[in-house]
């Protein structure tokens, strides 16, 4: 099987907690200039948090073409450390249906990084057209 075939995904989830404290257009348009993903993408859902603090939920769906551009980019950009690091914990990445599961540092998207991150994350979900074979995701 082609290999690029083996990696495409039909889409991609991607979801954003903003905090009070954070400038949600900052952060806006640092996913729109890092990841690509306009601001317009996403759903707001505003909740309050355990001390009565806002917090605002973001989710975006990307259909084919755009999950695809921003998978390619997010494992391009990954450095080998968090690459090995996915590798590693490919059980604990991938689901039973296949889907990918990545967390961005938020941080570092708003500096223009891609990187994994376990805390303060952007997370994104990968479904893929074909259910990946061991860690074909990686060829």
């Amino acid at each position: 099987m082609d290999s690029e075939k083996a990696r495409q995904f039909s889409t991609a989830d991607v979801s954003i907690v903003i905090h009070a404290t954070e400038d949600e257009n900052r952060i806006l348009d640092a996913i729109n200039s890092t990841l690509s993903i306009n601001a317009d993408k996403f759903r707001h859902m505003e909740s309050t948090g355990h001390w009565k603090n806002k917090i605002l939920l973001l989710t975006g769906n990307l259909e084919s073409q755009e999950a695809n551009v921003l998978a390619q980019k997010i494992l391009s950009s990954l450095s080998s450390v968090d690459r090995d690091q996915i590798s590693t914990s490919y059980d604990s990445s991938i689901d039973e249906k296949g889907n990918l599961y990545l967390r961005l540092d938020k941080q570092g998207i708003c500096q223009g990084r891609i990187s994994l991150s376990e805390s303060d994350s952007i997370r994104v979900k990968l479904r893929p057209v074909k259910r990946f074979s061991g860690h074909s995701i990686f060829k």
